[in-house]
């Protein structure tokens, strides 16, 4: 509510436990009464107390409360219940305090170091998906609430520009007439060589998606001509060595080179193609790390040799990891029970696993690997010259790391990378990759870095049976009777972002005709539909699988991100309206001033409560940073526009004759439209200027 409140009072309980009870008090916890004429704030401290004192907590709370030497702000003190000790703030002063305040959020100190947030990280051989979605959402929000907090972050979306995936797509555009439908293979290896061949002077924002679809289409075609022809395993092989081979330095046939250099072309064309998705619904990124410049760089041999110095990996010279280096796990916590606690970071072969490179990139982002990238800004060009990508900032153009130093920008050398805290926004199915990343970084001698590692795991999104069939996806009598339809983009079974969201701004148009009878201005069915859809990926529990319904993301009531839109243009419109019958709108610096002069009776309880929700988004902020559930900010926005609608029925403005009321109750609303603004933009919902 006002700044610094609660520290206030969390040292005056602590200063009187000591006084009146001669001990340390326990973790203060300060929470809100369920009910306003309880009180403003309740401490359950006695609770905690009894367990020492061995004394009933009630008892406890009764001597307590009147020891305590409280800040002026707070009127009234009581116990209730149990044992709560309850508080009554002045409630003029703290609604004047508040509007000064705005909705700020005081700064962490930066000392506290860099964060680096790890999200998105699509393989860059088709279109982005559903899922990639609520990834890249979850990861944006938890940014923004982080920088909301005074965090300096660093956002990163990784490029696996080396993988089987990416592989997948060039095995087909170099041997469409060995893949299950020929013909169909060709056509589509046609119009993506005639984009890449273009690349990237076309026109942004069009062929890059169209690439993204025809290569979604292709991948698809591959992965089931792998089962039907095993030989294009091998010609799978070669095109991985030939990647590899460019990226490392080895020598190359002519061959291999080309379909090297045909690899990098479709990764970096792809990756366009996701950026422009992204900056569709407002996801952006501050860096481009590249898996290939891990590997040209030598990130691994160095990450090897910390590991091997440690003691923590060894060469095995029988068995069936006979030539492997392998990390024996035996021992660790997390790796109790294995039958084989041996996890291979490189192959026999030499070629090193995916947990081998997120190792090394873990190392680096943590800034204990001791090697640095170069870095570039990403060369894509708008119609008018200008960066069409920027960073995070808004103002800073997106890098991308790179291996030399032609090209490179000296002044981002040692900009990147080297965080106190590393959040790596990854689903579920790859806890076990994660939680083996994290234990190297702690058997390489880092164990203070390995605590400071964290895996954000998110469940994955399905589609409701009604959904899929709306976007296309043929179901069998049996999908329909499904609670929801997984995806699987290597069968080719799946909804592409872009189709998502087209869809979602359809329906949205859908809505608006039938609410005001005429087509809505440009833009606005765009940002309906993006509200909807981040408020549908983050209202959830992030352990709880999402089944995508149109009809429920883009409901105008329930908890919806156009409910909250709703709540937010609304209140806009009502100040808007005072003015247009002469009457005063948002209070001005004076009339602020003048709030600790309202009488006590002007905020009645009902229009304290709302305020009182409003109160707590600075508390929700820091659960959210400290939980990482983004699904409390939802609710606390739900409950801060349901607030809204609360006082739009219940206390009228311009219908109240005495202006000191209509002060008070245009003073609450002003508080609840600051904080509606404040959640949706950390929230990233765009408000449109009407619904």
């Amino acid at each position: 509510m006002i700044p610094g409140l609660k520290r206030e009072l969390e040292s005056a309980v602590s200063e009187a436990c000591r006084r009146v009870f001669g001990v340390e008090a326990p973790r203060i916890v300060l929470e809100t009464p369920p009910k306003v004429e309880l009180g403003d704030l309740a401490c359950p401290v006695a609770f905690e107390l009894a367990k020492v004192l061995k004394r009933p907590p009630r008892k406890i709370a009764e001597e307590l409360a009147p020891a305590l030497v409280l800040p002026a702000v707070v009127v009234k003190r009581s116990v209730e219940g149990g044992g709560y000790v309850n508080f009554f703030l002045d409630r003029p002063r703290v609604l004047r305090a508040m509007l000064i305040a705005g909705s700020a959020a005081p700064a962490v100190p930066q000392e506290t170091g860099k964060l680096i947030v790890e999200h998105t990280n699509i393989n860059p051989n088709k279109a982005a998906h559903i899922g990639h979605l609520r990834n890249a959402v979850l990861g944006d929000v938890l940014v923004s609430t982080f920088k909301r907090l005074g965090r300096r972050v660093e956002i990163q979306n990784y490029l696996d520009d080396t993988g089987v995936q990416v592989a997948d797509v060039v095995v087909a555009l170099q041997n469409a007439a060995d893949l299950i439908e020929p013909e169909r293979a060709r056509r589509l290896g046609e119009e993506i060589r005639e984009i890449l061949d273009a690349f990237p002077e076309h026109a942004p924002g069009v062929a890059p998606r169209r690439l993204g679809d025809l290569a979604w289409d292709l991948y698809a075609l591959a992965g089931k001509s792998y089962a039907a022809d095993p030989s294009l395993e091998e010609k799978r092989r070669a095109t991985l060595h030939a990647i590899e081979g460019a990226v490392t330095g080895h020598a190359q046939t002519d061959e291999a080179a080309a379909t090297a250099a045909l690899a990098r072309r479709l990764a970096d064309a792809v990756v366009r193609c996701h950026l422009l998705t992204m900056e569709r619904v407002g996801v952006v990124y501050d860096l481009l790390p590249r898996e290939s410049d891990i590997l040209a760089l030598h990130f691994w041999v160095k990450a090897l040799e910390l590991l091997k110095n440690a003691g923590a990996a060894r060469l095995e010279t029988e068995g069936k990891n006979a030539g492997c280096w392998v990390m024996p796990l035996e021992g660790a916590p997390d790796f109790e029970g294995m039958e084989d606690a041996d996890k291979i970071l490189v192959r026999s072969n030499g070629t090193v696993t995916y947990t081998g490179k997120d190792v090394a990139y873990q190392l680096w982002k943590l800034g204990v690997l001791g090697i640095d990238f170069e870095y570039e800004e990403v060369p894509y060009r708008d119609v008018d010259g200008s960066p069409e990508f920027h960073a995070s900032d808004g103002v800073s153009p997106l890098y991308r790391t790179r291996r030399d130093e032609i090209g490179a920008d000296p002044s981002a050398r040692g900009r990147f990378g080297h965080a106190s805290h590393v959040i790596n926004v990854i689903d579920v199915r790859q806890s076990y990759p994660q939680k083996v990343v994290k234990e190297a970084v702690r058997r390489a001698g880092f164990p203070e870095a390995a605590d400071r590692s964290v895996h954000f795991a998110y469940e994955m999104v399905a589609l409701t049976p009604a959904s899929a069939e709306a976007l296309g996806v043929a179901l069998t009598d049996e999908d329909r009777a499904r609670p929801f339809v997984e995806m699987s983009g290597r069968r080719g079974l799946g909804v592409k972002a872009e189709d998502l969201l087209d869809r979602l701004v359809e329906k949205a148009n859908e809505q608006i005709l039938a609410r005001a009878g005429e087509p809505p201005e440009v833009g606005r069915a765009e940002a309906i539909a993006v509200g909807a859809l981040r408020v549908y990926m983050t209202r959830f529990s992030r352990n709880k699988v999402i089944a995508f319904d149109f009809d429920e993301a883009l409901a105008f009531e329930g908890d919806t991100g156009p409910y909250l839109q709703y709540a937010a243009v609304r209140a806009t419109n009502i100040f808007k309206k005072l003015e247009e019958t002469g009457l005063k709108g948002r209070l001005d610096a004076a009339e602020i001033d003048g709030l600790e002069a309202l009488p006590e009776g002007a905020l009645d309880d009902g229009l304290w409560d709302v305020v009182r929700t409003c109160g707590r988004t600075l508390d929700t902020l820091e659960k959210v940073a400290e939980s990482l559930e983004v699904s409390l900010l939802v609710r606390h926005a739900l409950a801060v526009a349901a607030g809204f609608h609360h006082l739009y029925h219940t206390h009228p403005i311009a219908q109240e004759k005495d202006e000191t009321t209509r002060r008070a109750r245009r003073a609450a609303l002003q508080v609840v439209s600051v904080h509606l603004a404040d959640l949706l933009g950390v929230l990233g919902v765009p408000v449109p200027g009407r619904m």
